[in-house]
C-alpha cells in the first residue's frame, strides 16, 4: 500500500479496511478500522502488529476471533478472493468479512479485509419481516370483521327484506305497497353498500380470487341485458342491447364478476339518466379481437373534465352524485377489470351524457366444455303442490319469515334449530328438501350436510340448500364440497326460494323410511350423477365418455394382471394409479377404492391374483351401470 491516493482513499472509507504485508504484519488500517478500538487510537498503535494476534488480545472488540482467525487462515492458505466470514463485535454488531489477497510472482503479496456492519441492515430486514406480519395479521383480522359484519347485517336485513315481500303479496291497500317498496328498494340499497364494502376490501387487500368456468356468454350478457331494461323502463327510458354476431357465444370467464361489471355500469348509466336512452354493446375488442369489448352509453347528466380524474378513486363522487350511492362501484369496477386482464375507458359531457368502454381478456370455448349444474329435473307445478320442506335455522325471525315465504309457495314446513335436530327429524318422517343455514349451534349446516351425505341422503333423494348471510369468495365452494346442492344467500326474495325449490324439488317422492335411502346394489357401481356432469348432459358425448373408459380400463387390467405375475411393484403401482385416476374421473368409485389398494401397496403379495380378479368384477358392473346409463349398448371405440 505504497500508492498515496489508494490510502487516501481507504483511509476515508466508512467501512473498516485492514490490510498486511506478506509477513502477515499491518501495514495500514484506515480510520474506521481504528475506531473499532477507540476513537483515540491512531495508526502507529496498530502498524507492525499481527492481525491475528491483534484481534484476539484482551480489550479487542471483537466478540468472536477465533471464527475470523480460523476463517482466516484457511482462506490466506487457499487464496479464496471474495469469501465472507461473519463476525460479531463485543457491542453486539454483526461484521460482514470479505478477505481479498492479492498475488505477486504467484505469492501472497499484501492481505486486505473489509468489514461491512450489517446489524442495521439486519434490523431493518426483521422490522420489515414483523411489519408485514403485522399487516397480513391486520388484514386477516379485518377480512374476518368484514365477514362477521356482512354476516350479521345480512340476516336482520334478511328478515326485513322478507317481511317487506310477504306483506306486499297479501291484502295490502295501494298506500300500503308504496310504503313496502320503498323499505324493500332501501334494503336492496343497504344490501348493496354491504356488498360493495366487503368486495372493495377484498380487491384492495390482493385476496379477491377469480373463479372462471365454461359459460353461455350471450346468454349472461342477455340475462344482464334484460334486469337493466326493467330499470329503465321504471323510469321510462329507452334501452338499447346488441351482441355483435362475432362475439364468441361460449368463453371461459368468471360469471358472477362479469355480470357484476355489466350491472355496476349499466346501473350508473339507468341511475344518472333522467330522459332518453341507455344503450349496450358487447363486441370483440383488442388488435387481435382477443378481448370482449363492452360499450354502455347514456344520455344523462354527464360529467365535466374535472370530474373525470377522480372518477375510479374510493367513495369520489362528481357534481349531482352524492346523495346517489356510496362512490364504491366504480372503484370496484376499475378493480375487477384490471383484475381481469382488461382496462376501462370514460368520456363524458355534462348534459350530453357518458359512455364507458370495458374490455376484459376471455378465454373462447367450446359448448361441450361446460360443466352443467347437478340438479333434478325441474317438476311441473303440479307435482310441487303438496311438498315437505324442512327448514334448519336457529334465529327465529329468520325461521318465522323463511317458513312464511315457502308456506307461501305452496309447500307445507318443518323447523329445526340446529343440525343434530335435522338428523333426528329425517330419522322420523321424510322431506322433499332441506333449506339449512350454515351457521347453526351445535351441529352447524356444513358438517350436517356431510354427515347425511355419509349416511346415505344422495343429493337427488334429498336436495339440501344452503342458506347464509356470508357473502364472501369461496363460500359457495364450501357448501358443495360439503354435500349440499345449492346456495341462498340472505337476505334471500319469494322468488328465488321458489325458483330455488323448483329446480331441487325432484319429480318423484323421497323415500318414505326411517333409515337413509341407498341406491339399488348394482348402482353402488357407479355415481351416475358425477358422470352425467363430466358430458356435459351430451347423450353422445356421454356414450363416448364410456366406451372410451371401458376399452382403455379393460386393457389396463390386462397391464395389471402383467405386473402381478412378474411381482413388478413399481408397474403394479403405476398402472394402479391410472386406474384409480380414471375411475374417479367417471364416478367408479368402489373401483377406485379397489385400485388405490394396489397403488398404496395395502394388498399382500399372495393375494395380487385375486385383487385383480375382483378388480375386473367390479369393472363389469360398472360396464353393465354405463350401457344402462347410455340406454342400451355402449358404442365401439373408433
Amino acid at each position: 500500500m505504497t500508492d498515496v491516493s489508494e490510502r487516501h482513499i481507504l483511509e476515508h472509507l466508512p467501512a473498516p479496511v485492514v490490510c498486511e504485508d506478506g509477513e502477515r504484519r499491518i501495514a495500514f488500517a484506515n480510520r474506521a478500522f481504528r475506531r473499532l478500538w477507540s476513537p483515540e487510537i491512531g495508526a502507529a498503535d496498530l502498524y507492525g502488529s499481527r492481525f491475528f494476534e491483534l484481534v484476539s488480545r484482551a480489550g479487542s472488540p471483537f466478540a468472536d476471533p477465533l471464527a475470523l482467525t480460523q476463517g482466516g487462515s484457511e482462506l490466506v492458505t487457499r487464496c479464496e478472493a471474495g469469501t465472507v466470514r461473519s463476525v460479531r463485535l463485543a457491542d453486539g454488531r454483526e461484521l460482514l468479512c470479505d478477505y481479498i489477497p492479492t498475488l505477486e510472482d504467484g505469492n501472497v503479496h499484501t492481505h486486505v479485509w473489509l468489514f461491512r456492519d450489517v446489524s442495521e441492515i439486519r434490523l431493518e430486514a426483521e422490522a420489515a419481516r414483523e411489519a408485514r406480519a403485522a399487516s397480513e395479521t391486520a388484514i386477516a383480522a379485518r377480512d374476518a370483521f368484514l365477514a362477521r359484519m356482512s354476516h350479521d347485517l345480512r340476516s336482520p336485513l334478511g328478515v326485513v327484506l322478507g317481511a317487506a315481500q310477504l306483506l306486499a303479496a297479501g291484502e295490502a291497500s295501494e298506500e300500503q305497497r308504496e310504503s313496502l317498496e320503498a323499505i324493500f328498494n332501501a334494503g336492496q340499497m343497504l344490501l348493496q353498500l354491504i356488498d360493495d364494502v366487503l368486495d372493495y376490501s377484498k380487491l384492495r387487500a390482493g385476496r379477491f380470487v377469480l373463479s372462471p368456468r365454461v359459460i353461455d356468454l350471450w346468454a349472461l350478457l342477455d340475462e344482464a341485458a334484460g334486469t337493466l331494461k326493467s330499470l329503465a323502463s321504471a323510469k321510462g327510458l329507452e334501452f338499447e342491447h346488441r351482441i355483435d354476431p362475432e362475439l364468441p357465444r361460449w368463453a371461459r370467464v368468471d360469471p358472477a364478476r362479469l355480470r357484476q361489471l355489466v350491472m355496476n355500469v349499466g346501473s350508473n348509466a339507468v341511475k344518472y339518466t333522467e330522459a332518453g336512452a341507455v344503450r349496450i354493446t358487447a363486441s370483440r375488442a383488442g388488435a387481435q379481437g382477443q378481448l370482449l369489448g363492452i360499450r354502455v352509453e347514456d344520455t344523462g347528466i354527464g360529467m365535466g373534465k374535472d370530474t373525470l380524474p377522480r372518477l375510479f378513486d374510493a367513495y369520489a363522487q362528481g357534481p349531482g352524485h352524492e346523495l346517489r350511492g356510496t362512490g364504491l362501484g366504480l372503484a370496484i369496477t376499475r378493480e375487477l377489470v384490471e383484475l381481469m386482464g382488461g382496462s376501462v375507458l370514460v368520456e363524458s359531457k355534462p348534459g350530453i351524457g357518458t359512455l364507458f368502454s370495458l374490455t376484459l381478456r376471455v378465454d373462447p370455448a367450446r359448448p361441450s366444455q361446460v360443466m352443467k349444474p347437478s340438479r333434478a329435473p325441474a317438476p311441473s307445478s303440479r307435482e310441487l303442490s303438496t311438498r315437505k320442506v324442512l327448514i334448519a335455522e336457529d334465529n327465529v325471525f329468520t325461521q318465522v319469515i323463511l317458513k312464511k315465504t315457502v308456506e307461501r309457495l305452496g309447500h307445507r314446513v318443518e323447523i329445526a334449530k340446529n343440525g343434530l335436530e335435522v338428523i333426528d327429524a329425517l330419522g322420523v318422517e321424510s322431506f322433499d328438501a332441506v333449506i339449512m343455514d350454515c351457521q347453526m349451534p351445535l351441529l352447524d349446516g356444513y358438517s350436517t350436510a356431510a354427515r347425511l351425505r355419509e349416511l346415505g341422503y344422495d343429493r337427488s333423494s334429498l336436495p339440501i340448500i344452503a342458506l347464509t348471510a356470508s357473502a364472501v369468495p369461496g363460500d359457495r365452494e364450501k357448501c358443495l364440497r360439503a354435500g349440499m346442492n345449492e346456495y341462498l344467500t340472505k337476505p334471500f326474495t319469494l322468488a328465488e326460494v321458489g325458483a330455488t325449490l323448483e329446480r331441487w324439488i325432484v319429480a318423484h317422492p323421497a323415500p318414505r323410511s326411517s333409515k337413509a335411502a341407498r341406491a339399488e346394489p348394482e348402482d353402488d357401481a357407479l355415481d351416475r350423477r358425477r358422470l352425467w356432469d363430466l358430458s356435459g348432459g351430451d347423450g353422445a358425448v356421454l356414450a363416448d365418455v364410456c366406451a372410451v373408459f371401458v376399452a382403455d380400463m379393460r386393457e389396463r387390467l390386462r397391464d395389471l394382471g402383467r405386473a402381478a405375475e412378474l411381482a413388478d411393484a413399481a408397474a403394479l403401482r403405476r398402472v394402479a394409479h391410472v386406474i384409480a385416476g380414471s375411475a374417479s374421473n367417471v364416478g367408479a368409485h368402489a373401483l377406485e377404492t379397489l385400485a388405490r389398494e394396489v397403488e398404496h401397496e395395502r394388498v399382500r403379495p399372495d393375494g395380487l391374483g385375486a385383487h385383480v380378479t375382483e378388480l375386473a368384477a367390479q369393472l363389469e358392473q360398472v360396464e353393465r351401470a354405463m350401457s344402462r346409463l347410455c340406454g342400451g349398448e355402449l358404442p365401439p371405440v373408433a
